[in-house]
C-alpha cells in the first residue's frame, strides 16, 4: 500500500538492490532535468519510435506499446530490471546525487546543503575500497567479540537489542507506528522476522525451486562464515544450525496474504502482553541494550512468532544463537559492501539466484543507495541529499502543476462517488469524509531532519553504516508514545517512487519522481495524465481498496461500511482476485490474486480516475492534436502503458511472482485495461478479445 513501485528484498540480500531550513527550491524543474541528462522526451509525452505495430492493440495492448523498446533494449549487467520510465529517471536522479555528495566530499559545496560535511565524509567512507580491504575483519572481529560474550538468556536478549539498536534484525523487527485503533498516537510495533531469504515458503515449501535455494543457502552461509575466519568444519555445522534456527522461526511466520490483513495483524499487548507472549526472552535487558527502557505502548503483527521465539530461546543452544547472531551481522555488513570485495561477490554470487544480475552495479551507485537518498523508509543522510537534490532539480512550477493534477484526480474521485451504484447513502457519505480529510505532500517535506546527532566516521565504512542505523533507530523509536507527527515523510525526495499511507489518510509523491517522462511541464495534459495522473489516481485508490477501505477518514482501522455494501465490495474484489490469478508469468508461475489485490484495485481505479480527471480538465478547451494518428484518448493509454515498459530477468521475474504484491508491469497495463469501456471504445476493441473482457471487474 506504501508502495508504486516494487523493490527487492532485504536482509541478508541486500546485495540486491542494486539545523532545519524552510524554504521552496528555486531552478525549474526542465533545467534541471537537462542538468541531469538522460533521454529527450519527445513534446508529445509518449514516443511512437517504440511501438510494436504488428501487435493488435485489442490482443496485448502492453507489447503493442513497448515491444520495440523490449526487444532491442540491451539489459545492462548490473540490472535484474529495467523500466524505461521508472529506471531511467531513477538513473538521472542518481547521477545527480553523486555529483552533489562528490562536490561536498570534495569541499566544494554549496552553502545551503544542509551538513555537507556529513555527506561528503560519508561519500569518502563508502567510497574507499582500498581503505575497506586494509581494515579486513577489524571492525567485524570488534563486533563480533560482544556476541561472543553471550552466555544466558539474559545476555542473549540484551545482544538482539544491541543489534536491533544498530539496525541489524536477529529474531523479529522492532519500529514505531501509529495505533492503528487511535491514529493520534504512536505506539512500537514487533513485526515477524528474522530470516535471510526473502520469504517463509523459502524454508518450508516443497516446490523444486525453493528446495533449490534451501540446498545453496548453507553453503553459502558456509562460505561467508570462513571468510570470516571461521574453520571449514565449523562453519559447515553453524550453516546447518543457522538454517535450522530460522527455518523454526518461518514456522511460526503468516503468509504475505495473511500480512495483508490489518485486522489480523493488530495486536495490542503492550509490554506486559509481550511478556507474556516470550516470557522467557527478557524484554528488560532487551529494551535496556536497544536504549528505550521506559517503552510500555506495543503492538505485535504475529503473536505466534514471538510464542515461537519464547520456545527457541531456551530450546536452541547459546552455541547455534551465537553463531546466528554473527551471521545476522556479516551478512547485513557484506551486502552493504562494507567488508573486503570477497564478501561482497560471495554475497552477490548468492543473490544472482533471485535477480540473474551479472555483474555488480558500481560503487558509487551502491554509494548512493546506501545513504539513503532513493532508499524506502527515508534513512540515513536521505533528507539532507534530497534538499540538495530538490533545489536542483523540482522546481516550484513543477510543484505547482503536480497539485493541479493531484486536485483534478480528487475531484474525479469525488465524483466517482456520487454515482457509484452499489454504494448506499451512510456508507457514501463516509467515502466523501475521507476523501475530504485525505492530505496531500508533493515533492518535499516542508521540515528538513535534524542531522546535528549523527556520527560519521570518513575512516570506516563499517562504523559509519551503523552509526547511521543506530540514528535512524533511535529517531523511530523515540516517537513510541508520543501524538503523531504528521509532517513526517515514509519516503526521501529523490526517491522514484509515492505512497498512500491508510493510518495518516495521507498521498505523498516524492519530487524524485515527478519527472520526464512520468511528468513534464511541457507534455501534453493526455500524456502527463496518463503517466503521472495514473501514479496519483493509484495512491489515491488505495485509500479505498481493500486494505485501506478498512480505515476511516482520521486514519484509525475502524469499519465505516454497511454490511451489504461491505459484501459488494468484497464480491467485486474477488472479481479482479480471480482475473490476476489466472496470469501466468514465465511460462509456470501463477499469480497470487490476493497477494497483489490491493496493488490491482489501485491499477484499476487509477487508470479510470485519471482518464476522467484528464477529460475533465480538457472541458472548455480546444481538443488536443492528435499524435501520429493517435486521437488524445489513445495517446492517454499509450503514454500510461509506456510508462510501465519493462524488462526483467527470468530469476527476478520468478522471486517478484512468488513475493511482490505488485503485479508484474505486464500485467498492470493489460489487467486493468482490458476491463475498461473507455479503453475498448479507444481501440475498437470487440468484447470478449484479451483487452475487452467480456466479465469485466468493476470496483471505482
Amino acid at each position: 500500500m506504501k508502495s508504486m513501485h516494487r523493490f527487492l528484498p532485504a536482509v541478508s540480500l541486500a546485495i540486491l538492490a542494486s539545523a532545519c531550513r524552510h524554504g521552496a527550491p528555486s531552478p525549474s524543474a526542465a533545467a534541471a532535468a537537462a542538468q541531469a541528462g538522460g533521454e529527450q522526451v519527445p513534446a508529445s509525452g509518449i514516443d511512437l519510435g517504440i511501438l510494436d505495430r504488428s501487435v493488435d492493440p485489442c490482443q496485448d495492448f502492453y507489447k503493442f506499446a513497448c515491444g520495440g523498446w523490449m526487444s532491442q533494449f540491451q539489459l545492462p549487467p548490473e540490472k535484474a530490471a529495467y523500466e524505461r520510465s521508472g529506471t531511467a529517471i531513477a538513473e538521472r536522479n542518481l547521477a545527480l546525487i553523486r555529483r552533489i555528495a562528490e562536490a561536498d566530499a570534495a569541499g566544494n559545496f554549496d552553502p545551503q546543503d544542509l551538513v555537507p560535511q556529513k555527506v561528503g565524509d560519508f561519500w569518502v567512507a563508502c567510497m574507499d575500497e582500498e581503505g575497506i580491504e586494509k581494515r579486513g575483519l577489524t571492525d567485524l572481529k570488534q563486533a563480533w567479540a560482544r556476541i561472543e560474550a553471550v552466555s544466558d538468556p539474559g545476555s542473549l536478549a540484551a545482544e538482539v537489542g544491541d543489534l536491533h539498536r544498530m539496525g541489524i534484525s536477529p529474531a523479529f523487527n522492532i519500529g514505531s507506528d501509529q495505533d492503528a485503533r487511535d491514529a493520534s498516537q504512536m505506539i512500537g510495533i514487533i513485526e515477524q522476522g528474522g530470516l535471510s531469504l526473502p520469504d517463509r515458503d523459502y524454508y518450508l515449501s516443497d516446490d523444486p525451486a525453493k528446495v533449490a535455494i534451501r540446498d545453496q543457502f548453507r553453503p553459502h552461509v558456509a562460505r561467508l562464515l570462513e571468510l570470516a575466519g571461521v574453520p571449514a568444519a565449523r562453519a559447515a555445522a553453524e550453516a546447518e544450525a543457522i538454517f535450522g534456527l530460522e527455518r523454526s522461526l518461518a514456522e511460526s511466520h503468516w503468509t504475505k496474504v495473511e500480512m495483508r490483513d490489518p485486522v489480523r495483524t493488530y495486536n495490542r499487548v503492550d509490554l506486559p502482553g509481550l511478556e507474556r507472549l516470550a516470557p522467557r526472552f527478557d524484554w528488560a535487558r532487551y529494551l535496556k541494550a536497544l536504549g528505550h527502557p521506559d517503552l510500555v505502548a506495543f503492538s505485535t503483527t504475529t503473536p505466534k512468532a514471538l510464542e515461537r521465539l519464547d520456545e527457541l530461546v531456551e530450546g536452541v543452544p547459546l552455541d547455534t544463537w551465537r553463531a546466528y547472531l554473527r551471521y545476522k551481522l556479516l551478512t547485513a555488513m557484506a551486502g552493504a559492501r562494507a567488508l573486503p570485495r570477497a564478501f561482497t561477490e560471495e554475497a552477490f554470487a548468492f543473490s544472482r539466484r533471485f535477480t540473474g544480475a551479472e555483474q555488480l552495479e558500481p560503487r558509487w551507485k551502491h554509494c548512493v543507495r546506501s545513504s539513503g537518498a532513493v532508499s524506502r523508509g527515508n534513512t540515513g543522510l536521505g533528507e539532507a541529499l534530497g534538499e540538495a537534490f530538490v533545489r536542483r532539480a523540482f522546481g516550484p512550477e513543477g510543484k505547482a502543476r503536480s497539485r493541479e493534477l493531484v486536485s483534478s484526480i480528487e475531484a474525479a474521485m469525488r465524483s466517482d462517488l456520487g454515482t457509484v451504484s452499489w454504494m448506499d447513502e451512510p456508507t457514501r457519505r463516509k467515502a466523501h469524509e475521507k476523501l475530504d480529510a485525505m492530505a496531500n505532500k508533493i515533492g518535499y517535506p516542508d521540515r528538513w531532519r535534524d542531522y546535528r546527532p549523527l556520527r560519521v566516521d570518513r575512516s570506516s565504512f563499517f562504523r559509519t553504516l551503523l552509526s547511521m542505523d543506530a540514528f535512524d533507530v533511535k529517531r523511530d523509536l523515540d516517537k513510541v508514545g508520543k501524538p503523531v507527527d504528521r509532517g513526517w515523510w515514509w519516503m526521501p525526495p529523490a526517491i522514484v517512487n509515492a505512497y498512500y499511507n491508510p493510518s495518516l489518510n495521507e498521498m505523498v509523491f516524492p519530487a524524485g519522481i515527478l519527472q520526464p517522462p512520468y511528468f513534464g511541464v511541457s507534455a501534453s495534459d493526455a500524456a502527463n495524465y496518463g503517466a503521472m495522473g495514473m501514479v496519483m489516481g493509484h495512491e489515491l485508490t488505495h485509500g479505498f481498496d481493500d486494505e485501506g477501505r478498512q480505515y476511516d477518514a482520521q486514519g484509525n482501522l475502524r469499519d465505516w461500511w454497511t454490511p451489504a455494501v461491505s459484501q459488494d465490495f468484497d464480491h467485486r474484489a474477488a472479481c479482479v482476485a480471480d482475473q490476476f490469478d489466472g496470469y501466468v508469468e514465465d511460462g509456470d508461475i501463477h499469480l497470487n490474486g490476493k497477494l497483489t489485490l490491493g496493488e490491482n484495485i489501485a491499477d484499476l481505479g487509477g487508470i479510470k480516475l485519471s482518464l476522467a480527471a484528464y477529460r475533465a480538465s480538457r472541458e472548455g478547451k480546444p481538443p488536443e492534436p492528435a499524435v501520429g494518428g493517435f486521437s488524445p484518448d489513445q495517446v492517454f493509454f499509450i503514454s500510461f502503458a509506456q510508462s510501465w515498459c519493462e524488462v526483467v530477468r527470468p530469476e527476478l521475474a520468478r522471486t517478484w511472482a512468488a513475493t511482490d504484491p505488485h503485479s508484474p508491469n505486464h500485467f498492470r497495463v493489460n489487467g486493468p485495461l482490458s476491463n475498461l469501456p473507455s479503453f475498448r471504445e479507444a481501440f475498437s476493441c470487440k468484447v470478449g478479445s484479451p483487452m475487452a473482457r467480456a466479465e469485466r471487474c468493476q470496483l471505482w
